[in-house]
């Protein structure tokens, strides 16, 4: 190499530099297991509507949020899909997968956003050499298992105005920004078993009653002292 020559330097890999990677699997691996990961880590966008797995179904990707809001549902006796719950950036589709199991849930895009997919069995690679990454996967299975217990509490909070604060609570971990982006109020009512029309106007009184600025027509930032709805009659 001529002393002109820059240096070789390692190709920067996307996990670097993501914003998901605190939340993300892959982006909390040491740097060898991501260099042997990297070239088949595919980033992919979706589209507001798209259906990104189904369930009951056994997956060949495991799939990480990087960007968007998406609805997971699950199928009742009646063998009709509910939505259960929505997440965010740095959760973790396909992990049944990664158990040897099916999927156990579906979810559909609220928003357009991005995804990263890796094979299922070059993840499996990964765990079975490092038990620090099956620590790793054991907290990421634990954090799931939380948040849908989040969401299932969230719809038995007395009052719709209680159910919104803590919905958009949740919304903002998931997003990573206090200013949220909220889903349609068509997706909320469903959730939570009310109507689009209830969730407009109960938007507009909590913004009235300061428990939340409305930014633009799609983000609201929960003000500061928010929490004292919960202890209103």
């Amino acid at each position: 190499m001529s002393p002109s020559e820059p240096p070789f330097t390692d190709p920067p890999l996307p996990c670097l530099d993501c914003a998901a990677r605190i939340s993300c699997l892959i982006g909390q691996m040491p740097r060898p297991q991501q260099d042997r990961l990297g070239p088949l880590i595919r980033e992919q966008r979706f589209r507001k509507g798209e259906v990104l797995q189904a369930e009951g179904a056994e997956v060949e990707m495991v799939r990480t949020i990087k960007l968007g809001t998406v609805m997971l549902t699950r199928s009742g006796p009646d063998h009709v899909p509910r939505p259960v719950a929505l997440v965010g950036r740095g959760h973790l589709m396909g992990l049944m997968g990664l158990l040897g199991q099916t999927t156990q849930v579906g979810a559909q895009a609220l928003s357009p956003g991005r995804i990263c997919d890796v094979p299922v069995a070059a993840m499996l690679g990964a765990l079975v050499k490092d038990p620090v990454l099956q620590d790793t996967l054991h907290e990421q299975i634990c954090r799931t298992v939380a948040r849908l217990a989040d969401w299932g509490q969230t719809m038995r909070l007395r009052g719709l105005h209680r159910q919104l604060v803590a919905s958009l609570m949740l919304l903002a971990h998931e997003q990573g920004t206090r200013m949220v982006r909220i889903p349609s109020h068509v997706a909320l009512s469903e959730l939570l078993r009310t109507t689009r029309e209830s969730v407009a106007r109960t938007l507009r009184q909590l913004e009235d009653q300061g428990h939340l600025q409305r930014n633009d027509r799609w983000h609201v930032t929960l003000a500061p002292g928010h929490e004292r709805v919960f202890a209103e009659g």
